[in-house]
């Protein structure tokens, strides 16, 4: 294994994420209800609250939801550039950026599903 650090990564990572998706499935089916652990049904979540919080901002305040999908795209742009120019200062930061980029295309997913 040492000569495959990479592979035994990826084989640990893979077995976390299982473990977390038969928890997920194991809490649905003991309650009804998910724990939010897998990244799919965190980004699940997160998509749904969005798609709540915006359909709201659109009927109460257009104006403020056209401004929302400006800088949805604009922070979409911005994290990227960031991150092809890789002015990040270490690992923790990039994961965090790469994070903040998907949070930001689910946004613009949700407005997306809000607008067509």
């Amino acid at each position: 294994m040492d000569d495959h650090t990479e592979l035994a990564f990826e084989l640990v990572t893979l077995d976390i994420r299982a473990q977390q998706a038969h928890r997920e499935l194991q809490s649905y089916n003991d309650t009804g209800k998910f724990q939010y652990v897998h990244r799919l049904t965190v980004q699940n979540k997160y998509k749904s609250d969005q798609l709540a919080e915006l359909r709201k901002l659109k009927s109460e305040n257009p104006a403020d939801f056209m401004n929302e999908v400006t800088n949805v795209i604009q922070n979409i742009r911005r994290i990227e550039s960031q991150l092809h120019k890789k002015k990040y200062k270490d690992e923790e930061e990039r994961q965090s950026w790469e994070n903040n980029l998907e949070k930001a295309r689910i946004k613009q997913k949700a407005i997306q599903d809000i607008l067509s």
